[in-house]
C-alpha cells in the first residue's frame, strides 16, 4: 500500500545494517554494497544494466518525474527495518539532503605493476622481486568477470601495490620516489577500507530511502543542476532528463551522489551523440557505436573502485548527457550494431578512443599502467606508404609537429584549427602557479622530456624549478598539471630573458586526446574516404573482428548466416582487410 510522506523525512542508509531489500533475502547492506562492487546485473531482455555516476559531492540533490516518481525506501521505526514506498505526482520536485554523515575510509597504495588475472607465475616472480627491494607488497584484484548470453568477459587483473598512504598526495609522492629510484612505471591504486554511513533526508510531499527513484509509466526523470565539464571552459549546470532508475546515495566523502542504473543499449543512445557529431557520415557513427559499447564492457571493475557506481558521465569514462542529446541517426547506428564488440581471439577489446591521435595513435601502455595489448598498438594514421617518410617518428618529431601530413584525422571535414596542430603559449609566472598546485619547487626553470611512446606522445616528464624537481608521470597527469594541453605529443621550449631567466614555456602539438585505440576524427576521414565501420574498425585496432553478442532475436540462426569463431558467434560478413597503416 502507498501512502504520501510528510514534508520532511529523515532516512537512514546505516551501511552495515540488515534491513531488507528489493530482492528477497538481501539486506540494505547488500543493496548499497552491490552499488561498490562490480557484480553485473541484467534485464528481463538479457540486456546488461549498468550504473552510471551523473552527480557527487552534493549536500542536496533535486528530482522530478514528468509522469510522477515511485520511490523506494528503508525507515527504522522502533528498532526495526521496514522498507516502504509512495509516490509523487507530475512534475513534483524531489529534494534530497544529507545529514549525520560520516566519509569512508580509503587506503591509497603506489601501485607497481598490474599482471593479466591467471598469470600467476609471473605475479609470483613479480612479488619475489619487489620483495627483495625490500618492499613489503599487497596484492589487489582489479576488474569484474561476468557473461552475456553464455560468453565470458574478464578484464581482471592483479595488481602489485606497496607503501600504503592514508592520502592521495602522499601516494603520489611515493610513486614519483619508486619512479625515480627504480625506472618501474608507478600509479596510485585506492582502496576503499571502510563505506561511508548516515542519514538522507527528502523534502517535498513524498519520500525515499536509499533512494530508488522510479519514473512512473515509462516517463523520464529530470535530475536538476548536473554540472559537467568540470576543468573545462565549458563547465556549467544544467537540468537533464534519464531514462531507467535514477538511485541517491552516500559517496565516499560522505555526500550525496546520484547514479542512473540503465540499460546498456539505451545508455549508449546517450552516450553516442555526446561523443561524436551528430552530422558525422553513417559508418563513423557506427564505428563509434561499436567501442562505445566495448568500452562500458571493459571498463567494468577497473574505474570507480571508490564509488557506489561503475562508470561515470564524464571524459574520464566516456561522456553520457542522458536523454535529451539523443538523435534518430545516433540512436540508427546504435540500434543497427546492437550487442556488437570487439574481441581479439576470445579476448574483449578495451576499444578506448579520442578525438584526435594528431597522425599516429599510440600505445595503451605508454598511456595508462595496464599490461601492453596486441589490439591497442600505436599506428601512423594513414596508408603505410603515405607514412613511410615519417617513421620513426621520434627521429621526426619535431618536423612532424610543424607538418599536415594526409592523416585521416587531417582530412576530415570535421577537422578545426587547433585540433590536428595546436600551439599554446604559457608564460613564466602562470607556469610556476600551475605547478604550485602539485609541488611548491619555486620558480619553474624547465620542462625535461623522460620518456616518449611510439606516437611522440610523452610518458615521463621532469619539471625543474629553482627549489626541487618534480617527476610526473603518464600522459594525462601530464597534460593536467600543464594546464589541459589538448596531447600529450608535443614539445615545449623555453624563452629567455636579458639574464637567462624564462619568461615564457612555448608549446608545439598535435591531437587531442590520449591518442589511444580509435581516432575518432580519423574514423570519420575514413568513412568520407568510402570506409566501412568494419573497416575503421581493423585499422584502429590490430587483429580485431566485430562479433554480435545479442540482438533483438535471439533465436539460433542458419549456418548460412553465422560462423563459430573462438567460441563466440561471428555474422559472416565482408571484414573488408582495409589496406592502410600497419598493415
Amino acid at each position: 500500500m502507498r501512502r504520501r510522506l510528510p514534508a520532511i523525512l529523515a532516512v537512514a542508509l546505516l551501511l552495515a545494517s540488515g534491513a531488507p531489500a528489493d530482492e528477497p533475502g538481501m539486506s540494505i547492506d547488500d543493496e548499497v554494497g552491490l552499488l561498490y562492487s562490480s557484480q553485473m546485473h541484467f534485464g528481463p531482455d538479457g540486456i546488461p544494466l549498468v550504473t552510471i555516476g551523473i552527480m557527487e559531492q552534493r549536500e542536496r540533490v533535486s528530482v522530478s518525474c514528468e509522469k510522477g516518481c515511485e520511490l523506494s525506501f528503508v525507515v527504522a521505526t522502533d528498532g526495526e527495518w521496514e522498507r516502504k514506498t509512495a509516490e509523487t505526482e507530475a512534475g513534483e520536485s524531489l529534494t534530497f539532503k544529507v545529514a549525520e554523515a560520516a566519509p569512508g575510509q580509503v587506503q591509497y597504495w603506489c601501485g607497481v605493476l598490474n599482471i593479466p588475472f591467471g598469470e600467476k607465475e609471473t605475479l609470483k616472480r613479480a612479488v619475489g622481486a619487489w620483495r627483495e627491494r625490500g618492499e613489503k607488497v599487497q596484492v589487489f584484484e582489479a576488474g569484474s568477470v561476468f557473461g552475456i548470453r553464455g560468453h565470458v568477459i574478464d578484464n581482471r587483473v592483479y595488481v602489485l601495490a606497496i607503501r600504503p598512504q592514508d592520502t592521495e598526495e602522499k601516494a603520489t609522492e611515493e610513486a614519483a620516489k619508486v619512479f625515480t629510484k627504480t625506472g618501474s612505471k608507478t600509479f596510485v591504486h585506492a582502496y576503499l577500507d571502510r563505506r561511508p554511513s548516515g542519514k538522507i533526508w527528502v523534502q517535498a510531499d513524498s519520500a525515499l530511502d536509499l533512494v530508488t527513484v522510479r519514473p512512473k509509466d515509462g516517463g523520464l526523470v529530470t535530475v536538476h543542476r548536473v554540472e559537467f565539464g568540470q576543468g573545462y571552459r565549458w563547465h556549467g549546470f544544467e537540468d537533464r532528463k534519464f531514462s531507467g532508475q535514477i538511485l541517491v546515495t552516500l559517496g565516499r566523502d560522505g555526500r550525496l551522489v546520484v547514479v542512473n542504473r540503465i540499460n546498456a543499449e539505451r545508455l549508449l543512445e546517450g552516450l553516442v551523440p555526446a561523443e561524436i557529431p551528430r552530422t558525422a557520415p553513417m559508418e563513423a557513427i557506427k564505428a563509434q557505436a561499436v567501442v562505445a559499447r566495448g568500452a562500458v564492457f571493459a571498463k567494468i571493475g577497473t574505474r570507480h573502485l571508490l564509488d557506489p557506481y561503475l562508470l561515470c558521465a564524464s571524459t574520464h569514462c566516456q561522456v553520457y548527457a542522458g536523454v535529451g542529446v539523443e538523435h534518430p541517426r545516433t540512436s540508427r547506428a546504435v540500434r543497427s550494431t546492437k550487442g556488437e564488440l570487439l574481441f581479439r581471439g576470445s579476448d574483449l577489446v578495451d576499444s578506448v578512443y579520442s578525438a584526435s591521435c594528431g597522425g599516429h595513435t599510440e600505445d595503451n601502455d605508454a598511456v595508462w599502467s595496464d599490461p601492453p595489448k596486441k589490439s591497442l598498438r600505436g599506428r601512423p594514421d594513414m596508408p603505410l606508404e603515405a607514412a613511410r617518410k615519417w617513421l620513426p617518428l621520434e627521429k621526426n618529431l619535431s618536423l612532424w609537429l610543424r607538418s599536415f601530413p594526409p592523416a585521416w584525422c587531417n582530412l576530415a571535414t570535421h577537422n578545426k584549427p587547433g585540433i590536428f596542430r595546436w600551439q599554446r603559449i604559457i608564460p613564466s609566472a602562470e607556469m610556476d602557479r600551475l605547478i604550485a598546485k602539485q609541488k611548491p619547487i619555486g620558480q619553474i626553470m624547465a620542462i625535461q622530456v623522460l620518456d616518449r611512446g611510439v606516437s611522440g606522445r610523452v610518458k615521463a616528464i621532469r619539471v625543474v624549478g629553482s627549489e626541487g624537481d618534480l617527476v610526473v608521470q603518464r600522459e594525462w597527469p601530464i597534460r593536467q598539471l600543464l594546464g589541459m594541453l589538448r596531447s600529450g605529443m608535443f614539445e615545449v621550449g623555453v624563452e629567455l630573458d636579458a639574464d637567462q631567466m624564462p619568461t615564457n614555456f612555448h608549446f608545439i602539438g598535435g591531437g587531442w586526446g590520449h591518442g589511444a585505440g580509435m581516432c575518432q576524427l580519423g574514423a570519420i576521414g575514413m568513412a568520407e574516404h568510402n570506409h566501412d565501420y568494419r573497416q575503421i574498425l581493423s585499422h584502429y585496432y590490430n587483429g580485431a573482428k566485430v562479433f554480435r553478442l545479442y540482438s533483438d532475436c535471439m533465436v539460433l540462426r542458419s549456418e548460412r548466416d553465422t560462423a563459430q569463431v573462438d567460441g563466440i558467434d561471428e555474422e559472416v560478413a565482408e571484414d573488408g582487410g582495409y589496406e592502410g597503416a600497419g598493415k
